[in-house]
């Protein structure tokens, strides 16, 4: 026998009966997440027929994502934003492989106010989604997510740009969850964390900085949850980028033509 190789026993009796330390997930930083905040949308709104739609892709600690969001004023002074978040393969939900699949949509109604090169809103919405993890070797947990927000936001716009920032006073819920028996470690120590203190109070912040090329617009979105969450494995931080169309200037540019022709 080779020296040293008489550790091995010992090792293996440890790995056997410490069900914990033989989970390979359970050392570092955990790559599933339980939940993400994606963009916090900061919308820019003057006038009835103001609006963007806008795609995007966004980054987070925990995540990378596709991203659709939309806004628009059918009235003065009411407006109505949607938002579509998309995370992780189809072939995690199908087993193929490890990682965390997660999908979100919301809807929220607003109100708007124009103020000196400024606009000041406020949107109250609800959403849901689903939140699949796929540990490997047949575990897997799943939920559904759903939030409730209200969010107060401001933008200013200049010649060529738009900065703005938005806090999104979310309540998180996960109405329902199914998980597999022999899920071990950090990520059970997760899930019952979930089941036992959710909801969940969640201030989230976001700021925007954007370049306007007329109907084009290209944007920067940084998002956060504001408390620390680090033993949720929540997706804290994110960075977006998206590219927006203009509805209010192509609006704008129709109602101009109009009056710009000749009554007859």
């Amino acid at each position: 026998m080779r020296s040293g190789s008489w550790l091995l026993f010992p090792c293996l009796f440890f790995i056997c009966s410490n069900p914990v330390a033989g989970q390979i997930e359970d050392f570092g930083p955990s790559k599933f997440f339980y939940y993400t905040p994606g963009t916090v949308h900061v919308p820019y709104l003057a006038k009835k027929k103001d609006g963007d739609v806008g795609i995007g892709y966004n980054l987070g600690s925990k995540s990378t994502a596709f991203e659709a969001r939309a806004v628009y004023s059918p009235i003065r002074y009411g407006a109505v934003m949607f938002n579509y978040y998309r995370s992780g393969s189809k072939s995690i939900r199908t087993g193929d492989k490890a990682g965390t699949n997660y999908q979100f949509a919301d809807i929220s109604f607003g109100v708007y106010q124009e103020k000196k090169g400024g606009s000041a809103s406020i949107f109250a919405g609800v959403g849901q989604g689903k939140l699949y993890n796929n540990y490997g070797a047949d575990k897997f947990s799943r939920f559904t997510v759903r939030r409730w927000f209200l969010q107060p936001s401001i933008a200013y716009q200049g010649y060529n740009y738009r900065t703005g920032l938005a806090l999104r006073l979310s309540r998180l819920y996960y109405p329902k969850g199914v998980s597999s028996y022999d899920i071990i470690g950090r990520e059970l120590a997760t899930i019952q964390k979930i089941e036992k203190d959710a909801p969940f109070f969640l201030p989230e912040v976001g700021f925007f900085g954007s370049i306007n090329m007329r109907a084009i617009i290209i944007s920067v979105n940084i998002t956060t949850i504001f408390p620390d969450t680090d033993n949720l494995n929540f997706s804290r931080f994110n960075v977006g980028l998206m590219i927006h169309y203009a509805l209010g200037t192509i609006a704008g540019d129709r109602e101009k033509k109009r009056s710009e022709e000749p009554v007859n």
